[in-house]
């Protein structure tokens, strides 16, 4: 069974979840797969096993963790021999604004420019507004941005606004990727 790895790094936590909802559905696929939190303790992997694989992580600041860009740069010849994915999470990608949203997606592009990554997907994930692990600055802030955009302002508790069909879609795509890699590598 071919793996299909789902590579990420998490601030609040979300992230795994959609990590692990992706390699789920690669697992109901047929594939090998689970979610590896990226760390500086995180081997490199068996490449020779895995057919396609995938990377996501959170915009925080209008930046992905460093453990995502570093694992992209020691890994990048590996991801650009097989077909991979990118997911972006944040919360600009779930807005009701659509500029919100091009931002998200030229912040996507731009990191994929900048460790010259060329994925065959990308997809921008909307995030979890999660006011319960904020400091009170963070919480005020967020806030104040949530209620100009129209968005959740009740700082009592955290909202989910990941759309989880499109996720479930992005991972189907994955998985449709790695199967054509499949059968053209048994054709060869």
């Amino acid at each position: 069974m071919l793996n299909v790895p789902v590579f990420y790094a998490t601030t609040e936590g979300h992230t795994r979840r959609i990590a692990e909802t992706i390699a789920a559905v690669l697992r109901e696929r047929g594939f090998a797969s689970e979610a590896l939190q990226l760390s500086s303790t995180l081997p490199s992997p068996d490449w020779s096993t895995i057919a396609s694989a995938v990377v996501g992580g959170s915009l925080h600041a209008g930046r992905h963790q460093s453990a995502v860009r570093d694992f992209v740069k020691r890994e990048l010849n590996r991801l650009n021999e097989r077909p991979t994915a990118f997911f972006s999470v944040s919360l600009s990608a779930a807005s009701r604004n659509e500029n919100e949203r091009a931002a998200a997606r030229r912040i996507a592009s731009a990191f994929l420019d900048a460790v010259h990554w060329w994925p065959g997907r990308v997809a921008c994930i909307g995030g979890k507004l999660a006011y319960t692990q904020y400091g009170f600055f963070t919480r005020w802030m967020m806030r104040r941005i949530a209620a100009r955009e129209g968005g959740p302002t009740d700082t009592s508790r955290d909202h989910d606004l990941t759309d989880w069909a499109a996720v479930r879609d992005f991972a189907l795509g994955v998985a449709d990727d790695a199967s054509e890699r499949v059968k053209t590598a048994a054709a060869s």
